[in-house]
């Protein structure tokens, strides 16, 4: 056997492989004497047909099996001779074989051949992750609001933040009724009694302003609002409207008294529950701190990097991406018309993620092995990591 390599383009190889008529001559006479054993035909019992028909009859299939146990007969072999760090093999062409000789031209995806970038003193911005004392003022404030319960207004009370209320609302651009430029946008172009919570992010935010101070049987008739340009209905991107508003009744919320909130809440005092909050919020925070910057040190390493990875690497991890994305997509409401309207943006989204996906596994494995770094397959990228930022810049 002989094996010719020719380097490639994009981490590939040719691997051209040869052997001796004396080696084909043997590969096609067992292969025939499998297809003497095994074939039917009529009039003939099994193992007895002539092997001249066998040739005549089955001369497809007869080069088909003998090109097969050329190529598996040989291809460890040729890889090891070649010393290519053979990736996958991704593609067989030319291959031929008759009593005279056989080939086969082999193209294999290898590892890639690339420079470490310098790794050590990578620039990293270590933010503070210590949560303040307003941030778990904040969180203790939304608990105790989730506990609040809420009765009818008095007569002459105001709306205010987190009551109940029901309006009546319209509006118009440019002096045409909403409905009328886009029909399908009911939901901001006019209600009756329409009951929502006046809270930011429940209703659009210029009238959850204006109904607040409101009192019963008030309405406002110039409330100014304007559309997102990305958001909003077709029609209404970046359009600004003016809304006529009228308070028809509301519930007033009343917050638990800290002795009812302690209660709901089941803990022991007002102070043990802040400082479980506090430590709840602090963990969360130190563990995304440090996921952003282990983010933040790989997507540098990243940046110095450019190589070519192997095309059949690239595509089991897009493969998997994809695969991951069409699973969520099950719970989220997206739909066949999503995929196709987004199609090539979202191909060219896995295509990226899974190169820097496969280009990392490199780097990581290089860094691993200058550094001395020893640890597991499964803990390499992360202990690589460790080592990075320990040894990066702030």
């Amino acid at each position: 056997m002989k094996t010719e390599v020719k380097k490639l383009e994009k981490c590939q190889v040719q691997l051209t492989v040869s052997i001796e008529a004396e080696e084909a001559a043997t590969i096609i006479k067992n292969v025939e004497k499998t297809f003497v054993r095994e074939v039917k035909v009529p009039g003939f019992r099994p193992g007895k047909v002539p092997l001249e028909m066998v040739r005549k009859q089955f001369a497809g299939g007869i080069k088909e099996e003998s090109v097969r146990m050329m190529y598996s007969k040989n291809i460890a072999k040729a890889i090891e001779e070649s010393k290519a760090e053979v990736i996958d093999i991704v593609n067989i062409k030319e291959a031929s074989i008759t009593a005279e000789g056989g080939s086969f031209v082999a193209i294999a995806d290898v590892k890639p051949e690339f420079k470490l970038p310098t790794y050590k003193g990578l620039k990293v911005e270590l933010k503070d992750a210590t949560v303040s004392d307003s941030d778990v003022e904040d969180s203790i404030n939304r608990l105790r609001a989730a506990y609040a319960s809420y009765e009818d207004a008095k007569e002459g009370e105001a709306a205010a933040e987190g009551d109940f209320v029901q309006i009546d609302y319209s509006g118009t651009v440019d002096g045409k009724p909403i409905v009328e430029i886009n029909p399908e946008a009911k939901f901001v172009s006019s209600a009756e009694n329409y009951w929502l919570q006046l809270e930011e992010g429940r209703f659009l935010p210029e009238i959850l302003e204006a109904v607040k101070g409101m009192k019963i049987g008030e309405t406002k008739s110039s409330v100014k609002a304007k559309f997102d340009k990305e958001a909003a209905p077709e029609g209404l991107k970046g359009a600004k409207a003016v809304y006529t508003v009228t308070l028809k009744a509301f519930r007033r919320r009343v917050l638990p008294t800290d002795e009812q909130f302690v209660e709901k809440a089941k803990a022991e005092s007002l102070e043990k529950l802040t400082a479980q909050i506090r430590e709840q919020m602090q963990t969360r925070a130190t563990e995304a701190e440090a996921t952003r910057r282990e983010n933040e040190v790989v997507e540098l390493l990243l940046k110095k990097s450019d190589f070519d990875v192997p095309g059949s690497q690239v595509q089991r991890v897009k493969d998997g991406i994809l695969a991951e994305l069409a699973e969520r997509a099950k719970y989220s409401g997206l739909g066949a018309d999503y995929f196709e309207q987004n199609r090539e943006k979202i191909d060219e989204d896995a295509t990226k993620s899974a190169v820097n996906q496969v280009r990392l596994w490199y780097l990581f494995d290089a860094i691993a092995g200058a550094e001395k770094i020893e640890a597991k397959d499964n803990e390499r990228g992360k202990k690589v990591v460790e080592f990075l930022l320990a040894n990066a810049k702030n």
